[in-house]
This record gives C-alpha cells, sequence and structure tokens, in this order.
C-alpha cells in the first residue's frame, strides 16, 4: 500500500483470519488514525469471492453505531478498508472476567443488543453471531464500544434463497435449526442467548440458576421455539430491567 500524500510504502500487519478471508491493520501516516483491511484469501473460489462483496455492500449500507464501519472496495485486491478494532468479544471478556463489574457487563450486553435489533429493523438476518465476530473498540479511558461484524452469511428476512452448498458456519449453531434454508428470527435468537450468557459469566457453556439473568438467557435457547423471544426488542426490555444479582454471577478470570 502507499499513502496518498506520502508515497512511503505500508506494511499492514495480520491480526486474523477466517475461512475465505484475511484482516490486516496499519496506521494512515496522513492522518495518524489506525484502520483494518480485510483481503479474500488468494484461495477463495467464485462463490466465496461474491459472498466477500456481498458483505461489503450490505455493511456500507448500514449506519449505526454498533456496526462496524466500512469504507471502500478495492476490486483489484478483493479486499477492503473498515475501523479497526481492538479485542474480540471473547477476548476482551476472558481476560477482565474476574474483574468486570456487572453494570459494565450489561452496558456491553445492551449495546450488543441494540445492534441486533437495528440489524433485524433492516429486515437482515446476521446469521454467524459468535464471540468472534462480536468486536470491541477500547478506549484509554477504560470506554467501549460493541461492533457488529462478519456480515458474510446475511440474508434477507424475506428471501426464502439459500444456496444448496451453503454451510452452516458459525460457532454457535441452533440445535432445533435441521436446514440453513428455514433460519429466522428465532434461530438467531439462539446465538444471541449464547452471547449474552458468555457476557455475564464469562463461561461459554449456557448459564443455568435462578435469577432474572439466567431466566432471560433460558428463553433465548429454549427448545420450544415458541418458548423464545420473538424479537430483540422483547429481549431488550428485559436485560435494561436487571438489577444487580444478589451474589455474583461472573466466573473467576482463569474459568473464562
Amino acid at each position: 500500500m502507499n499513502s496518498k500524500n506520502k508515497q512511503e510504502p505500508i506494511e499492514p500487519k495480520m491480526i486474523g483470519n477466517g475461512s475465505y478471508a484475511d484482516v490486516y491493520s496499519y496506521v494512515d501516516p496522513d492522518y495518524g488514525i489506525r484502520f483494518a483491511i480485510k483481503r479474500a484469501k488468494r484461495e477463495a473460489d467464485e462463490r466465496d469471492l461474491e459472498r466477500f462483496r456481498q458483505e461489503f455492500d450490505v455493511m456500507k449500507k448500514l449506519s449505526f453505531p454498533y456496526i462496524l464501519e466500512v469504507y471502500k472496495f478495492d476490486d483489484s485486491r478483493n479486499e477492503y478498508r473498515m475501523e479497526h478494532c481492538d479485542a474480540t468479544l471473547r477476548e476482551y471478556i476472558s481476560k477482565r472476567n474476574g474483574t468486570l463489574q456487572f453494570s459494565t457487563r450489561k452496558r456491553i450486553a445492551l449495546q450488543f443488543l441494540y445492534g441486533m435489533s437495528y440489524i433485524h429493523s433492516q429486515e437482515l438476518l446476521h446469521r454467524d453471531i459468535s464471540l468472534q465476530n462480536v468486536l470491541m473498540k477500547v478506549y484509554e479511558s477504560g470506554a467501549v464500544l460493541v461492533k457488529l461484524s462478519d456480515f458474510g452469511l446475511v440474508k434477507k428476512q424475506d428471501s426464502a434463497f439459500t444456496r444448496t452448498h451453503t454451510e452452516m458456519r458459525g460457532t454457535i449453531r441452533d440445535p432445533m435449526l435441521e436446514s440453513f434454508r428455514d433460519y429466522s428470527i428465532l434461530n438467531e435468537m439462539y446465538s444471541i442467548g449464547h452471547v449474552l450468557s458468555f457476557i455475564f459469566t464469562g463461561r461459554q457453556s449456557i448459564a443455568t440458576g435462578n435469577n432474572e439473568m439466567h431466566r432471560i438467557v433460558q428463553k433465548c435457547v429454549a427448545h420450544d421455539l415458541e418458548q423464545r423471544y420473538p424479537s430483540v426488542s422483547e429481549l431488550i426490555a428485559d436485560v435494561e430491567n436487571l438489577d444487580v444479582p444478589a451474589h455474583s454471577i461472573s466466573g473467576s478470570g482463569d474459568e473464562a
């Protein structure tokens, strides 16, 4: 890469990779701002490249504080520039699980839910929510901002079209979903429940217990789909009303 005003070459550093793309970061010398680049792998096939371009096009149309911002697609390099984040949700919670306050967990949970609610309001289903695809911007003051990313499997809610060979990717899969063609908000609610459970406990297993947080999580992942939250807005209302539990619900740092 070359900067616009300073022609010295810039060497991006790889910071992550996925099934069909790698992610790099660099500091723009013209602005002194760190950006990220998502670049399709050389071995990516035509279907993956089409999905990669669709991911950019969808994200470019979205405008919300808790959705990762993307800027420009480079067709010659099959890559696009996007805002840089400091950690995945998994990394952020795991490193702080022993000391993270309930109030902070609740703020993170609500940012995540507001982002999901916005996606659904745009008549989209993310279909690949995981602890890796929820990113965190961390500021020197300690403030954090949730950023939802990786829209490669995004789908219009009213679309019945799913490629025959589309895999049910992602680390969180609803056991009640038999075919990716049938994926709905109720199935997305399952992965949302898993993420909420991790935010509040730091453990990747589903939270069980008798307090209100546990009840909320269990409603998200209920095996009876009719018992799940029908919308993220209803889920948000319950999470907003959560109070600090009588006993600590977070695990120790080494359990995350």
